[in-house]
């Protein structure tokens, strides 16, 4: 009975925790989708590989800490989201990626 009741507690602890870590890593990457945004020019588009240098080192550092490292591929995932939910980007041709006008 007693680990039955462990179980049930570790359960009723770990769900809220999961939801915040899944609440922190969501406002994280909107932050990184705001500064990809501001590094993309006004008038044109550019690849995810061209924008990585553009970042901060602490939005690099801090991609590591929500386990997705930020690489071209994982930029590349997090633009396609934001251009799926109509936000932030629009696709260009040659995988480049523009602001989205509004």
């Amino acid at each position: 009975m007693a680990e039955a009741e462990a179980a049930w507690l570790r359960e009723r602890v770990e769900r809220p925790e999961n939801r915040l870590e899944r609440v922190r890593s969501e406002e994280f990457w909107d932050r990184v989708m705001r500064e990809v945004w501001k590094i993309l020019p006004a008038e044109g588009a550019m690849t995810p590989e061209e924008i990585l240098p553009g970042l901060k080192c602490v939005t690099v550092r801090g991609a590591a800490l929500y386990r997705e490292p930020l690489t071209p591929v994982t930029l590349k995932q997090k633009m396609d989201v934001r251009v799926a939910h109509g936000r932030y980007f629009e696709p260009r041709d040659e995988g480049r990626y523009a602001r989205k006008a509004g």
